[in-house]
């Protein structure tokens, strides 16, 4: 019996796990990520870098609750955070997106 239950509390927590998965995706100022088909991501944080090594987080505010399949998140050429920086040319964004499966 301990067994049964040691196997299925194990195959529950597989597959609650297996659903959901953190990426990192990074892109220039005024480039786009597509979402994958069958997934859908969710922004968990958002940085810029210029590539000096300093990541500034950025407002989620700046982009869509939710991307679906297909999608296109796309990233400002401008936005405030961006006077942080030294260097205005070449910002990169970096995205902390939960991705799952619709």
């Amino acid at each position: 019996m301990k067994h049964r239950i040691f196997l299925l509390t194990l195959l529950l927590a597989a597959f609650g796990f297996s659903q959901d998965t953190t990426l990192i995706r990074s892109c220039y100022g005024g480039g786009s990520l597509t979402v994958p088909e069958g997934f859908s991501w969710v922004i968990e944080k958002a940085y810029i870098n210029s590539g000096d090594g300093y990541n500034i987080l950025v407002s989620n505010s700046n982009f869509k609750p939710k991307y679906r399949s297909g999608e296109k998140l796309q990233t400002p050429y401008y936005m405030a955070e961006m006077e942080l920086l030294d260097k205005k040319e070449g910002v990169f964004y970096f995205f902390y997106l939960r991705q799952s499966k619709d």
